[in-house]
């Protein structure tokens, strides 16, 4: 049976060849005027669509196009020697002009100077297969690697000139995939539009549901291939309860156990980490005293208020509140130690503060009385002795070092800062001592030394500009921070300043690729999301002038932004989707997930009328197999790999 082909499909096919030829402009561009929002999950055909499929079928008609001409040549037998002449003259004009034996020089030869320390090395050139004595296909039937895509998008970054291909576009992808895979049988019968057999529904093609559907299919990461298809992780969600009463569930009607667990008087989620080495364990905290370490692999039972849906979970948890804690008490940070053998909360309920540590078992270690709460920012130093944190105090900020061990504080007091009033602060430590502080147009370098915390510097900013986060890197010692104004900003230990303009709208999320050691020469990876609906991807050691090395869209504002442990993937969040993209190859995403219609994802913050924002939690757990998203009253753990 032959495929129809519709004016969805045919722009489909264009899409797809813009986006894996990084012409992402102008795949945006073309959206727009075509009204498909997400061409990729709207039409019900584009799974099955396999990568490089318009020149695989453009490459399969000009072979048509040549056995015609072999047929032709063939078959008729001219009776002079004009008409035989002029047939044989004409056997010479192909789709695209005089045919060639061999692709013109300059579409062979390889610009010596694009060889770089980033680029991977070319794979050799493999021919087509001699499947008829036609004349040779135009030079953009060649096969392409992934090295050498990679090449040519990193040759665009650069600025450099491409040659020309005839048709006049840039040849920006030289060797692109022949489409003779699967031999000249596997081609397909020209596929006529409008033609006779097409149905009076006032359009100018078919509907993309009419005709014939290929099977999926997936090349796989192991080759270092495209995928085709964006696998759909909402099969593989686990659901766990954030409320009480799931001891009692079952003496319960399923209405009124499932309001308890997950209804409108659940918890509010507002924190949420993995375990930094068991990926079996998962702290959250949030409103209603809620703080919690579930072990997501034991004891799973299922849910009794939600028996049709067999992904919601129960397992075991412990509590990390004392209690004396009211029942109504917030818990405002949390944060796991690097090693995991202790976790911080902070609790404030009726403007009286809290800071207690607990191992992972559930077991009290350690607890503080906070002077003013509540406490915003909890931040581990890198040797585990201390931990600081962040809590408004009359009109400025209260900076305090906690000791575990000695049971000692030491505070700093930021004049002028109101937290209350204000964007909030961050920070980060950049050895043992020292500690960066950033918030508003405020950035300086604080050191704790002999029980005393003292400003050792102070950084120019940009004037009008409200620095929101800041994340240090230690292995090139670098600081990046991102602002309202679409800035990123990475710093040397002098003050030195790399200035990006990132993004259109304010920055939402920062975050360094993870990484045991700098593993390529000049390169350290750093990702930022906006709210303009982009990632992007930014070598921080490359030149100030250089490009983002590669950037995504989700078309609407990013929420959160989350690396793999080993840095191979990056997950990407807004407040309705995520999408996962392998680093480096970031054409089509390699998976994606939609959370389903609830209530219980929005909150009581999400009152119009209100300026507040619910909290978005996103992370990877140890190995980087499974994700969380929390936000309102639910908690998702999403198996990716």
């Amino acid at each position: 049976m032959k495929e129809f082909l519709d004016s969805n499909r045919v722009n489909f096919l264009i899409w797809r060849y813009l986006i894996e030829g990084n012409y992402r402009e102008t795949a945006l561009k073309f959206q727009k005027e075509w009204h498909v929002r997400e061409p990729h999950r709207e039409l019900d055909f584009a799974p099955y669509v396999k990568s490089h499929a318009l020149v695989n079928v453009l490459n399969k008609g000009l072979l048509y196009h040549s056995l015609e001409r072999e047929y032709a040549q063939t078959s008729q037998v001219p009776g002079d020697a004009a008409a035989k002449a002029a047939l044989a003259e004409e056997m010479q004009l192909g789709v695209f002009g005089p045919l060639r034996a061999h692709p013109p020089p300059h579409y062979e030869q390889q610009d010596e100077s694009d060889d770089d320390a980033e680029a991977e090395p070319d794979t050799e050139m493999q021919p087509a297969p001699a499947l008829v004595p036609a004349p040779a296909l135009p030079p953009a039937a060649a096969v392409s690697s992934p090295g050498e895509v990679e090449n040519s998008r990193k040759r665009q970054n650069d600025g450099q000139q491409q040659p020309s291909l005839m048709n006049g576009s840039p040849a920006k992808r030289p060797r692109l995939s022949n489409g003779y895979e699967n031999g000249v049988d596997a081609a397909t019968t020209p596929m006529d539009l409008d033609g006779p057999d097409q149905q009076g529904d006032n359009h100018a093609y078919p509907s993309p549901l009419e005709g014939e559907q290929a099977p999926a299919h997936t090349d796989g990461a192991e080759q270092g291939t495209q995928v085709d298809k964006v696998e759909n992780l909402v099969g593989e969600t686990t659901f766990i309860t954030l409320g009480s009463g799931f001891g009692d569930a079952s003496a319960l009607s399923p209405v009124t156990a499932q309001s308890r667990m997950n209804g409108e008087n659940a918890p509010v989620l507002l924190h949420c980490q993995w375990h930094p080495r068991d990926p079996s364990l998962l702290a959250a905290a949030g409103t209603d005293a809620l703080a919690r370490i579930w072990n997501i692999n034991r004891g799973a039972s299922a849910d009794p208020a939600s028996e049709d849906h067999v992904n919601t979970r129960a397992p075991d948890f412990c509590t990390l509140v004392e209690d004396d804690i009211a029942s109504k008490a917030t818990v405002t940070a949390i944060a796991w130690d690097g090693d995991g053998s202790s976790i911080v909360v902070a609790t404030d309920f009726d403007s009286k503060g809290r800071l207690t540590l607990w191992s992972p078992e559930g077991t009290r270690t350690h607890q503080f009385e906070a002077a003013e709460p509540p406490i915003i920012k909890l931040r581990w130093c890198p040797d585990n002795s201390a931990i600081l944190a962040i809590a408004p105090d009359n009109g400025g900020a209260l900076i305090t070092i906690y000791h575990p061990l000695t049971l000692n504080t030491s505070t700093y007091f930021l004049a002028g800062y109101d937290l209350l009033n204000a964007e909030p602060l961050d920070a980060a430590w950049t050895n043992d001592t020292e500690f960066l502080l950033c918030g508003g147009e405020v950035f300086i370098v604080l050191r704790y030394f002999d029980g005393k915390i003292s400003e050792v510097k102070r950084f120019e900013t940009r004037e009008g500009d409200i620095i929101s986060q800041v994340q240090y890197d230690s292995l090139c010692s670098l600081a990046a921070t991102c602002s309202e104004k679409g800035f990123v900003d990475i710093w040397d230990n002098t003050g030195k300043r790399r200035e990006i303009k990132a993004h259109t709208e304010p920055v939402t999320a920062l975050a360094w690729q993870p990484a045991k050691s700098v593993t390529t020469e000049n390169e350290r990876l750093l990702a930022s999301g906006g709210e303009d609906g982009a990632i992007s991807i930014w070598n921080a050691l490359a030149p100030t002038d250089s490009k983002a090395y590669c950037t995504m869209t989700m078309h609407h504002p990013i929420v959160a932004l989350a690396f793999t442990p080993d840095g191979a993937f990056i997950a990407g969040a807004t407040s309705e989707t995520i999408l996962i993209w392998k680093v480096g190859d970031h054409s089509i995403p390699r998976a994606s997930w939609r959370r389903i219609p609830d209530p219980n994802w929005m909150s009581s913050r999400q009152n119009p009328d209100s300026d507040e924002e619910d909290e978005h939690c996103l992370g990877w757990d140890a190995t980087g197999h499974k994700l969380a998203y929390g936000v309102g009253s639910r908690l998702a753990i999403i198996n990716f790999r």
